[in-house]
């Protein structure tokens, strides 16, 4: 009879241990696919403040830094995300000036003509 207790003791040790690896490992699944997530929708709320301020600039008009910042602030709200995880205006103009110089649809001269009215919101 001793034996069939070490058994049920063994056993009961073991299905514990393998219930937390399973415990650990699923949580470290899900806590990297939310952050997976957060980081998509990070990417979606910059993408949106480039094509909301990009009109702006082929009518040759610069919004002021509290306009951005009102962007700024609104988008982040929508998104569910921090203000300080979004773009700030040295990053919103810098991926502008590189969008611009990449367009191959513009001139030279409009390319630093919108880079140089990009520059006066950094």
């Amino acid at each position: 009879m001793m034996h069939l207790s070490e058994n049920v003791v063994f056993t009961a040790v073991f299905g514990a241990m393998l219930a937390l690896i399973v415990y650990l490992v699923t949580r470290h699944y899900f806590s990297s696919h939310g952050k997976t997530d957060y980081q998509k929708k990070i990417e979606i709320a910059n993408n949106e403040m480039l094509y909301s301020i990009r009109p702006l600039l082929v009518e040759k008009k610069v919004p002021s830094k509290e306009i951005l910042g009102a962007v700024r602030f609104s988008t982040a709200k929508k998104y569910g995300v921090e203000q300080n995880d979004l773009y700030d205006e040295f990053s919103l103009t810098s991926d502008l000036i590189n969008e611009t110089i990449a367009n191959s649809f513009l001139t030279s001269d409009e390319k630093l003509e919108f880079c140089s009215l990009l520059q006066s919101i950094k």
